[in-house]
């Protein structure tokens, strides 16, 4: 039977879109799930050719969802290829011992895709038959059939040469993906440490801690301000009354000057007076006698 549709089944998005573009180049339309149980779900309204089967998922795991197809009368006939990192001789009887058909190993690449889609696609008992060609073949036959040959390894190489592209291009993204996580988790905490900081910064208790030497500072600037304009108005209010002292004084000496010269001048009069008397007695009493 030819092998047109397929259903991948896989926790990965990464895995089931690398194996949906394989398929693809080979004209194989497929479908994708996540989980066994989605794939039991898809398998009730829809009929594939082929399915791929991924073995550890959350859940239902893929050889015992691989057991329910082949029990199940409706999808017995579907062969089913576990896709999984798993190998070996050993893990291919066990994954033959639960209804699989084969093992597709991750990460997979086209030659193997192509090699289990070619191991699947063998003619049915109903298949057309092409009808035999004689003995003969004609020169241009075998051009034909050569350059079939070379076209299909030189599509075969494209393959190749694409699907490791995908798996180079996928590791790329995969790993720009990791350090985009590793920046982003160190911008988080470089985040969460300077909030932590700020937090702390905006205390009152660290605040006051933080500008006491300013403020001390600052006080004892006012204060020497302060002290020294008090000094000012002192000197200013003492040098005021030193001039009023030294006035009242100066005016206190004036007058006590012209009294002085006043009194002198009465007691000059007075002796002038007293002397005139004396004289004038002295002369009476010499004329009595």
């Amino acid at each position: 039977m030819a092998i047109k549709n397929a259903l991948v089944v896989d926790d990965s998005k990464s895995a089931r879109m690398m194996l949906q573009r394989l398929l693809g180049r080979m004209n194989v339309k497929a479908e994708a799930v996540e989980s066994a149980e989605a794939a039991l779900l898809f398998l009730d309204k829809s009929q594939p050719d082929v399915i791929f089967m991924d073995h550890m998922m959350p859940g239902m795991d893929g050889l015992e969802a691989t057991q329910l197809i082949k029990s199940n009368p409706k999808t017995s006939t579907i062969p089913t290829i576990m896709y999984t990192s798993k190998e070996g001789e050993e893990y291919f009887d066990i994954a033959r011992s639960h209804g699989a058909e084969g093992v597709l190993a991750k990460p997979a690449n086209q030659e193997a895709v192509m090699a289990v889609i070619e191991s699947l696609d063998e003619p049915a008992a109903n298949d057309e038959r092409e009808t035999s060609q004689p003995d003969g073949i004609a020169l241009v036959e075998v051009d034909k059939l050569v350059q079939k040959h070379l076209k299909l390894a030189i599509t075969e190489a494209k393959a190749e040469i694409a699907a490791g592209l995908d798996s180079s291009t996928q590791q790329l993204q995969s790993a720009q993906s990791h350090q985009l996580e590793q920046i982003q988790s160190q911008i988080r905490q470089q985040y969460e440490t300077l909030q932590t900081e700020l937090k702390k910064s905006l205390d009152p208790q660290s605040i006051y801690k933080a500008t006491l030497p300013l403020n001390q500072r600052l006080a004892a600037a006012v204060a020497d301000k302060v002290n020294k304009k008090a000094a000012d108005d002192l000197v200013t209010v003492v040098r005021t009354n030193k001039a009023e002292s030294e006035a009242l004084i100066a005016s206190q000496n004036q007058s006590l000057q012209k009294q002085i010269k006043e009194a002198s001048q009465k007691a000059m009069l007075t002796g002038a007076i007293i002397g005139g008397c004396v004289g004038l007695l002295a002369a009476v009493v010499s004329k009595l006698i």
